[in-house]
């Protein structure tokens, strides 16, 4: 399981995502290029075994959008509550 933790007191929304098109490092490594690209994204990373992302972000962007851009990259994927 993906573990993020802030180290500090950070009020921005930290969201994961279920991605399971993500099968290779190659997946893994256009996955958190896309994230790391994206407005108002401050941290990301990915777990390729548990195919999981998750990134901090401001309330500019919502997950919805984050999942959308995730999408047209190729990779559809879920907001993990």
């Amino acid at each position: 399981m993906l573990v993020a933790q802030r180290t500090d007191k950070s009020t921005m929304p930290l969201t994961f995502f279920h991605v399971p098109a993500m099968h290779s490092q190659a997946d893994a490594d256009a996955v958190l290029f896309e994230l790391q690209d994206l407005p108002c994204i401050s941290n990301a990373d990915v777990d390729l075994a548990a195919r999981q992302a998750w990134v901090d972000h401001t309330p500019m962007i919502s997950p919805q959008d984050i999942a959308t851009a995730l999408e047209e990259s190729g990779y559809p994927c879920t907001v993990v509550d």
